[in-house]
């Protein structure tokens, strides 16, 4: 079966940065990449400027989709987030992959809306909380959910057995930031004075009115990093700390659960999805709460351990090989349809 992968940004499949890819990007590349092992002839189309193969795929320019007759070649064409790819004459299969919400106004505004109606593809969600999220105007073909995997960095990320109590967020977008660094300083940090907040995908916070010594405070920004850094970091930190806003999936939080790092978050967006009370984490109401938890976690080395164990063990079905595999499945299915 000859796929067609379709991701409106850059994947560069020879950057030796390839770590620093975005969550979609990197999505794209491990299902394609674990495909390709099971049979298939895998393309991929990006906006990367030259033609290249690597992991046996093919990588091609964003430009041979304007190509007359290019799609035609593909059984199934698989697009992130981007109808627009789908053209009225094309004899694939079409399956839309939606990793973020597409809210009615901004996929007008897009030209998105039109293209779904006119095409009505195949969706495949990531949760089902973005299923739940989408409205049901969209004419889709079938509705199916396909969670995203976590890569064998993390999978393979063996615990240390010295825990610093250094507490982590990886979020990009700064929402509950604020709130984070204020039970930092009011609560935790009193109680755990030797304790640190480290802070990765923003260098300061956006909010301009906190006004903060972070180094008294043992605040520390990183702003964006590979994830063989966060990989190496997540094996000797305390836990996660994740407002868990706006989250359609949250691969940051499932890699640091495969890593052994509990999560505290609260019951929202897909992240409730990753996360079970008391058992890889806690699901808290309040950020008092979060910061209790958090304190607890620190000093408490055998619930720590406890919670460790099962974030890693549960994350042992999310590796990209199973999720492949549900891919394969659904992909099959797709063809006897």
């Amino acid at each position: 079966m000859k796929l067609l992968f379709i991701n409106n940004s850059l994947i560069n499949l020879n950057n030796k940065n390839i770590n620093k890819n975005g969550g979609i990007e990197h999505c794209n590349i491990e299902v394609a990449k674990k495909l390709s092992l099971f049979g298939y002839d895998v393309s991929l189309v990006s906006k990367i400027k030259k033609k290249q193969k690597k992991f046996n795929i093919t990588n091609l320019p964003f430009n041979f989709l304007n190509r007359e007759h290019f799609t035609n070649g593909f059984d199934v064409i698989i697009s992130s987030n981007y109808s627009q790819a789908f053209k009225s004459k094309q004899k694939s299969i079409k399956v839309l992959w939606m990793h973020n919400q597409l809210q009615i106004e901004k996929s007008l505004r897009k030209k998105e809306f039109l293209s779904i109606i006119l095409h009505r593809p195949h969706v495949v969600f990531v949760s089902r909380y973005l299923k739940q999220l989408t409205s049901s105007v969209y004419p889709f073909k079938s509705k199916t959910i396909i969670p995203n995997g976590c890569s064998e960095l993390f999978i393979n990320n063996k615990r240390n057995k010295n825990i610093k109590q250094i507490f982590i967020w990886t979020v990009k977008r700064d929402k509950g930031l604020t709130e984070i660094i204020d039970i930092w300083c009011r609560i935790m940090f009193k109680k755990l004075p030797l304790g640190e907040l480290h802070v990765h995908g923003l260098n300061l916070p956006k909010n301009k009115n906190i006004i903060i010594d972070y180094d008294k405070f043992n605040i520390k920004f990183f702003g964006i990093v590979s994830r063989d850094f966060l990989a190496s970091k997540y094996k000797y930190s305390t836990a996660m700390l994740h407002p868990g806003y706006d989250e359609t999936f949250c691969i940051s939080a499932l890699e640091a659960l495969a890593s052994g790092l509990p999560i505290i978050t609260f019951n929202r967006s897909a992240l409730s999805e990753l996360v079970i009370n008391n058992v890889n984490g806690y699901i808290v109401a309040t950020y008092e709460n979060m910061a209790e938890k958090a304190i607890n976690l620190a000093m408490n080395k055998s619930q720590l351990r406890k919670l460790s164990n099962n974030a890693i063990k549960i994350s042992e079905k999310f590796c990209w090989n199973n999720i492949a595999l549900k891919w394969n499945k659904y992909l099959n299915n797709l063809k006897l349809k």
